[in-house]
């Protein structure tokens, strides 16, 4: 009699083998997928700034080139992070915290943040301005994951798991709401939440949290005229559209002529000086003007197969 072990390992090992592969696959469709995006991203940028970078700096490259400086500092970051041992992440992880904590006090003094339309966010450097919210938000993760690490066989429990972390983002998270940046401040505190969440951390905790908070993010809102303002516009902009609500407007006017396949690429009218900040906050409202409903989704839908 023949054993049921022989074909039952080698039912394993085919799905081994076809696990393996899938994976392979997957990497090398991320890495297809990274590289259009990047792709259509340097075309989108030339294509919405253009125009206004000849206005105002008589070069129309001027944006595609700083784009492309960006871009390629980015990839040598990412392939030097490839190559380090991840273990150095865990051994500067506190120092890197310390110096985040650092960085955002110093930038709440005057004459040394720069301070733009009410807000001091920045450290200008010669040649580029520097945010010390985006390093503490890399400082504030790798401290997370190396807490959750080192604090694996607590990390149920309130006192030893939860409350630690959570009070290193709520110092964290007033530093940067005082600049003030709301925005930042819920995209970081989202961001640990759902580290915490996926580690183990029970959900009631982090529930309670997310509804003890609730109050303080509305007044945060609420409170600040040109947040109100920013929301109202958001749910209504014809209540004011020459005001808060005109960008917004302007936004769904672009987006609405681009139709199912848009009007071309470089054909975009609303990027001719109708739609402020076309070539940064509101680049996806040209891409939708140019390239339609169908290029938007085929985008959305590469950021969703990449995700």
């Amino acid at each position: 009699m023949k054993s049921a072990g022989g074909p039952l390992r080698g039912s394993c090992w085919i799905w081994l083998r076809g696990i393996t592969r899938m994976v392979r696959k997957t990497r090398i469709n991320l890495f297809t997928i990274s590289v259009v995006l990047v792709c259509i991203g340097i075309v989108m940028i030339y294509s919405s700034s253009s125009i206004y970078a000849w206005e105002r700096y008589q070069d129309s490259f001027y944006f595609l080139k700083r784009h492309l400086f960006f871009l390629v500092g980015g990839l040598l970051l990412t392939f030097l992070a490839m190559v380090i041992d991840y273990r150095l992440f865990r051994k500067y992880a506190r120092p890197m915290l310390w110096i985040a904590f650092f960085l955002l006090v110093l930038v709440l003094i005057p004459g040394v943040g720069r301070e733009i339309s009410g807000a001091r966010r920045w450290f200008r450097l010669k040649f580029i301005s520097f945010q010390p919210a985006e390093f503490a938000n890399l400082a504030l993760i790798i401290y997370i994951a190396d807490f959750i690490s080192r604090k694996q066989d607590k990390i149920k429990s309130l006192l030893q798991g939860f409350i630690p972390p959570v009070c290193v983002l709520g110092a964290i998270c007033v530093l940067i709401l005082i600049q003030p940046d709301l925005g930042t401040t819920i995209t970081l505190a989202g961001t640990v939440l759902i580290m915490l969440f996926v580690a183990g951390v029970r959900g009631r905790y982090i529930l309670t949290l997310i509804l003890c908070s609730l109050p303080a993010v509305y007044l945060l809102v609420f409170s600040v005229p040109y947040r109100r303002a920013r929301i109202l516009a958001f749910l209504n902009p014809w209540l004011d559209p020459k005001g808060s609500g005109f960008q917004i407007i302007q936004s769904q006017i672009a987006i609405g002529s681009g139709g199912l396949f848009g009007v071309g690429l470089g054909h975009s009218k609303q990027k001719l000086f109708y739609l402020p900040a076309a070539h940064t906050d509101f680049i996806f409202s040209i891409i939708g003007e140019e390239l339609g409903l169908l290029g938007t989704l085929g985008i959305i839908a590469l950021f969703m197969i990449f995700i």
